[in-house]
This record gives structure tokens, sequence and C-alpha cells, in this order.
């Protein structure tokens, strides 16, 4: 048996519920509940910031695990192990009164994260879908439409109750329901692999060796785009609110805009899976980091509806087009034969960006300001967009074919 016909839009919409939920709880909304739980438990910026710099480093080390899991015990268990410990770890959010608490909850989320999100869902879909491009395209929507309602979900839940920790108490209970579902619908009676996608009807996948592609500097490129995306993308949505609040309007407007801008992101990641089967992913990459560094820059100098429709804009362009962007150009310049590795190593490297939030919470205690934190992020994003001009694909000559015992590897992913 294989995944075909509804079974495969079963498995996608499992997968992409899955992500809605992570990004709705995790990076999206403990931005907006940090300053609540700031004020309530007496913590300063840096310690706060931490937290998030932790959700991010757990989040980035164990990337590793996902793809290992999958290959030696199928993606079905590792969606149910990703599930409970998402559970832990909102449960550690809910209860904590001190920082320790707190920062378990983090490291625990952070590896839920990886088990349950993008290095299984997208070697999935990869594997299992013949228009790769619309079918990440949506995955990454229903993620940006998880991203719009975490932070209007955490206001309403402050607003009606006054009590952020019933939030996350009902993050851990949707957690554990979703990862039951997902490796529901990714199970299988037996012992069933994916099946092998072939390139022509001669022979099995082509692409370069994770061996071969390690020793390209462009691997190495499009690591440190995407690690520069993460790391602009975890600091705005740990200080925005608060930045936001600083500059002239109140909690409920900064979670608004918020949320403005990941529905904007969730319409980017759409056109742009459309847009992927048409235009080179390099010119998307570069078109999301230009959007997305003009967006920052706005948020830093804030102040005026002007510059938060820009910052709201921006940043969800720059954002919604990112996921699908750096996924298919990696897909493009290496190949699917060791993508799942690939994939999997460029988010361990990504961890890197996890410094964000916690320098930009020692910054803002000692100026007592977030902007210079965020020119900081756009000056980042401005210098890579310089080396995306200039990045070329790897000539296919060099890349060694996948074939005998590579190829039956490969087919030794579970689904079970």
């Amino acid at each position: 048996m294989t995944f075909e016909g509804r079974a495969r839009i079963l498995v996608l919409a499992a997968f992409s519920l899955l992500y809605f939920l992570l990004m709705a709880c995790t990076f999206n909304s403990l931005g907006v509940v940090l300053p609540y739980m700031v004020q309530d438990l007496g913590w300063n910026w840096a310690a706060a910031g931490l937290g998030f710099t932790l959700l991010g480093i757990a989040c980035g080390i164990t990337s590793v695990l996902p793809a290992m899991m999958t290959r030696r015990i199928g993606v079905s268990f590792t969606l149910l192990c990703g599930g409970t410990i998402l559970m832990a770890g909102f449960l550690c959010f809910a209860m904590t009164e001190g920082t320790l608490l707190y920062y378990i909850g983090a490291l625990l989320v952070g590896l839920g994260f990886s088990l349950a999100g993008t290095v299984p869902a997208i070697h999935v879909i990869s594997q299992i879908f013949v228009k790769r491009s619309t079918a990440i395209g949506f995955y990454f929507t229903a993620g940006g439409l998880g991203s719009v309602f975490g932070p209007l979900l955490v206001y309403a839940t402050q607003y009606f109750t006054s009590n952020w920790r019933i939030y996350w108490v009902g993050a851990a209970i949707t957690a554990m329901l979703l990862g039951l579902f997902a490796a529901s619908v990714t199970a299988t009676r037996n012992q069933t692999k994916l099946e092998v996608d072939v390139d022509d009807e001669s022979g099995p996948v082509t692409g370069w060796s994770a061996k071969a592609a390690f020793r390209k500097p462009q691997y190495y490129v499009i690591v440190a785009v995407y690690s520069a995306f993460l790391l602009i993308n975890t600091t705005v949505h740990g200080f925005a609110a608060q930045h936001i609040s600083e500059t002239g309007f109140s909690m409920g407007v900064a979670a608004t805009l918020l949320s403005a801008s990941a529905l904007v992101s969730a319409g980017a990641s759409t056109i742009a899976g459309l847009a992927g089967e048409k235009f080179g992913p390099r010119e998307l990459t570069m078109l999301s980091m230009g959007t997305m560094v003009s967006g920052t820059i706005a948020l830093a100098v804030g102040g005026s509806w002007i510059a938060m429709i820009i910052f709201v804009v921006g940043l969800g362009i720059g954002m919604g087009f990112s996921y699908v962007s750096t996924a298919m150009l990696l897909l493009d310049f290496f190949g699917k034969r060791a993508n799942l590795e690939l994939y999997s190593v460029m988010c361990v490297i990504s961890t890197s960006a996890a410094v964000g939030p916690a320098i930009g919470g020692l910054i803002r205690d000692a100026v007592g300001s977030f902007q210079i934190v965020f020119l900081a992020c756009a000056a980042l994003g401005f210098l890579l967009l310089l080396v995306l001009m200039r990045l070329k694909k790897p000539e296919l000559g060099q890349a060694p074919q996948a074939q005998g015992a590579d190829a039956a590897q490969l087919a030794e992913a579970r689904i079970s």
C-alpha cells in the first residue's frame, strides 16, 4: 500500500493541522504571552528572552532526530512522540512559577516541534506528491494561519480570563489530540514503506549524496539564508508586541498587527507554492528576503500606521515565501536523494539563529529599546540578499547518481 488519492490528501491534512498548532502555540504565541508572564512573575526581559532562545536551540539541535526516527521506526511513531512531548512542554509553561520550569518547558516544546514539524513533513510530502511546490505551499499556508490565530487567541484568553495559564493548558490538550490523529493517518496495517520516486521510467530518483552536498558552498549559503529567516522571525516575534506597545500602540493593537502579518504570510505561502511551479526558487527566496528586510526596518522605525502597514506586509510576504522558497531551493540545487538528511542538518545548523532573542533581551535591558535589535536583523538580511544575487546552482554533472544500495536505502523510509 502507498499513499495515493484521498489517502495522500488525508496525510497532508494531518501534517497541516499539526503545523497549524505548532505555529499557533510556539514562536508566534510565546512573544505575545511573555509580557503577561513577565509582569505576573516579576522576570526581566533577559530571562524571558533566554526561554525563547532555548526553544530555538532545542528545535534546532534535535532536528536530526526526526530524520533518524523516520528512517528507522517510521513517521507515525515519530509524530506520536512529538505530540506527547509538546503536551509536556506546554504543561510546564502552564505550571511555571519560576524560570527553571519555563526553561524546561521551552526545551520540551522545541524538541516536540522538531519531531512533529517540518523535517518529517517535508520529507513525506515531497515523496508522495508530484506537484511538490503546491503541496508544500499548502502545508506552510496552514502554519501561516496558525500564526494568525495564535496571537489573537492569546489576547482573547487574557481578555476574558486574565489567566495566561489557561492558554497553555489548551495548547497541551490540542497537541496530544493532533499528535494522535497524525500518527493514526500515517500508520499502516502492514510494514508499508514509501515508494521510491522516479525521475523517469528508467530508474530511481537522482540527486546529490549528502556527503557530496556538504562539500558545496551553495549548501551553506542556503543554510545561512534559512538561519537568517529564522533569526529575524524569532527575534521579531519575541519582542515585536512589546516594541509596538512602547511606540504608541496598545497591546491589543500589537497582537492584531502580528496576526495580520501572519495572515499575509499564510496567503503568501499559498502564492509561493503556486509560483514555485513556474518560477525559480532562488528568485522567490530573494523576493522573500527583500520584503522581510523592508518590514523589519519599518518595525524598528515604528510610531506610525504607515510603518506598521509596511511591517505587516513586508514581514508577512517575507516569511510566507521563505518557508516554501528555501525548501524548494534545497530540492532544486541538490535533488531528493538525500533531502531528508540535508534538510535536517540545515535545521541543526540554523540553531545559531536562537541567539537572536537572548541578545535582543540583553540589549533591551541595557539601552531600553528594541530598535537597534531590529535594525541589526535587517542588516544581516540585506547582506545575505546580496549573496543570493550571485548564487549559482552547482553543476549536475558533479552530482553522483543514486543507484543500487542507495536507492534501496531511500526506500526504507517507512510511513508505519
